[in-house]
């Protein structure tokens, strides 16, 4: 019998049984797929290797403003796929080389939870465990009238298979998935035009950010349409083509385009992995019901991940996978930290804690600190001059929230997520020293601007 056994080898599984076999623990994975999950093999890092080269495009389109005349280029999508498949192979093997560092069996079929203590593997094998985990993620969601046909309606799954690039794309939800997509796709020659039906992208984020961002992505030739529902989608097979009608208040109108990449959120893998006899729970929309310590109804059947609800992102699950090895080996209750979040476009967005239309609604009294990318000496030294830095505090300048637009915001969130999560004061901030001259020197900028010691703004 195993001491854990994790059903799902994305990042919370391959991540939580890592941990878990470091700690001595007998341990295996049951995975129907590769290792890695989506965020691996059809996610997160597919997406950003593309994204490297969108960026490498745009550098090479500005390299002029930088005294580099470059009068033209290829682009080879050929090469381009095979770079981004060996960037996934070589992490996939590398899982691979953990598990057996660390004594991690990997248990290859479709697992489904039969009883508290066994899960049955492709109908024929029990593996007996006297903890499990609950790891399975999430898949791409269709609308009831949309549905996914892998030619005219795809989805970004098998939009990273790069098979072409299609000359008119219309993305369907400006969440963060369909922007990259769609940056990636306008870089790689599509005509690229993105709707959304709430009233800003980045739904969820701090609005004022968002709207930088959405200005700098109608400036790299990207067509965004906010506050608009999408109806009655037209085929044609024979022109490979699709047509909808858009509505915008009063205002309809038609367009035809030769594919529709949906990306309007994600539901959890959550039908069909366990016995119903068994003590879990589902909501309405599917996700698995835990308690704090990341229990279902049954006390060792853990959940977490995609599988458990939003926000939906790799370092959420990996992050509650392990916490669930450290209350299953110590006794550890497992802390909820606020979970960052950013997109990697051009400029990239980064968030983590409270918006500011989110205390607003509460009534909270707060301070903002902002700084703007073009106030920074990094920031104009290497052209990347577009950009915002804010910080959201209360009346006694404990930081709640910030919010980056610019380059290089995730890499610029950790510090401020430490500072969220541990409830830090803006004025310990004045304590820090920052290199000179760095991206980072922004950051300390916005929170002195709370506690009084800005110097460039």
């Amino acid at each position: 019998m195993y001491d854990i056994l994790f059903l799902g080898g994305g990042p919370a599984g391959y991540e939580g049984a890592i941990t878990a076999g470091k700690k001595g623990l007998k341990t295996a994975v049951v995975e129907q797929d590769k290792l890695g999950g989506t965020c691996l093999q059809r996610g997160c890092i597919p997406t950003k290797a593309l994204l490297h080269t969108a960026k490498m495009v745009k550098q090479l389109k500005g390299a002029s403003k930088a005294g580099i005349k470059i009068d033209n280029y290829n682009l080879n999508i050929e090469t381009v796929k095979k770079q981004k498949d060996r960037v996934v192979a070589k992490l996939t093997k590398g899982i691979g080389l953990l598990f057996q560092q660390n004594n991690v069996d990997r248990i290859m079929g479709t697992g489904k939870i039969v009883s508290p203590d066994t899960i049955l593997v492709d109908e024929t094998q029990e593996v007996k465990g006297k903890h499990i985990v609950i790891a399975t993620g999430s898949k791409p969601a269709e609308l009831p009238f949309l549905k996914f046909d892998g030619r005219c309606v795809i989805n970004s799954d098998t939009a990273l298979k790069l098979e072409d690039i299609p000359e008119n794309l219309l993305v369907i939800g400006a969440g963060a998935i369909g922007v990259e997509m769609g940056v990636i796709y306008s870089y790689l020659g599509s005509r690229v035009t993105i709707v959304e039906i709430l009233d800003h992208i980045i739904p969820g984020s701090d609005v004022e950010l968002s709207e930088i961002l959405k200005k700098e992505l109608q400036k790299q030739k990207i067509k965004i349409h906010t506050s608009v529902r999408v109806s009655d989608p037209v085929i044609n097979n024979g022109d490979h083509a699709i047509a909808f009608t858009f509505r915008q208040g009063e205002k309809t109108w038609q367009e035809t385009f030769s594919r529709a990449l949906l990306s309007v959120g994600r539901k959890p893998n959550s039908a069909g992995i366990y016995s119903e006899s068994l003590a879990v729970e589902i909501d309405k929309k599917g996700f698995i019901k835990v308690n704090g310590n990341l229990q279902t109804a049954a006390p060792n059947v853990f959940a977490c991940g995609d599988v458990i609800g939003p926000p939906l992102l790799a370092h959420k699950a990996s992050h509650q996978a392990v916490a669930i090895v450290d209350y299953i080996c110590e006794g550890k209750a497992v802390v909820h930290h606020p979970v960052p979040g950013a997109v990697f476009t051009f400029p990239e967005l980064a968030s983590v804690g409270v918006t500011e239309e989110e205390v607003r609604e509460k009534g909270i009294d707060i301070k903002i600190g902002r700084f703007p990318y073009s106030a920074g000496s990094r920031s104009n030294a290497i052209d990347e001059k577009t950009g915002l830095v804010k910080i959201i505090a209360d009346s006694e300048n404990t930081i709640l929230g910030a919010h980056i637009v610019g380059a290089e915001a995730g890499e610029l969130m950790p510090l401020l997520n430490l500072a969220v999560s541990k409830k830090m004061k803006a004025d310990e901030f004045k304590e820090i020293v920052m290199i000179h001259p760095t991206l980072s020197e922004n950051t300390y900028e916005a929170v002195g601007e709370i506690a009084g010691f800005s110097i460039h703004i």
